[in-house]
């Protein structure tokens, strides 16, 4: 990791991730904590940092999805507190997981096409678990 990654990543870390959980909040009714494998994103170079927007849309767009109404905000209660996201180069490595009230992601951002779930698949993944 070079220096213009590691100050993106602080950025990201200091500007980003806390505007980013206030939305979830605002959507959620409660707070959803992001937690972020960074290793897994600086390794390569600055793409998969600036491909965080786009996944952050379509995570605040799934919340919404989910938290539609108040069944749906207390059922994501129960069940998720934190979303966890890692990046793979391996684009047959791309998963999602809810587990222990954190749901796991991964995401292939790396190459020059990449590979993420939707706000529908994780939204049609939550749901079920709900």
């Amino acid at each position: 990791m070079g220096l213009a990654e590691k100050r993106l990543a602080e950025s990201i870390k200091v500007e980003k991730i806390p505007a980013f959980e206030a939305k979830l909040k605002d959507k959620a009714g409660y707070d959803i904590k992001v937690d972020i494998d960074w290793n897994t994103f600086t390794a390569f170079n600055q793409y998969p940092l600036e491909r965080l927007d786009i996944v952050f849309d379509d995570l605040e767009s799934f919340v919404k999805k989910i938290c539609a109404d108040d069944m749906g905000k207390e059922a994501l209660k129960e069940k998720l507190s934190t979303i966890h996201l890692t990046n793979t180069e391996n684009n047959d490595e791309v998963a999602m997981e809810l587990k222990d009230n954190t749901l796991y992601l991964t995401h292939q951002l790396v190459q020059a096409s990449f590979s993420s779930q939707t706000d529908s698949q994780i939204a049609d993944y939550v749901e079920k678990l709900l």
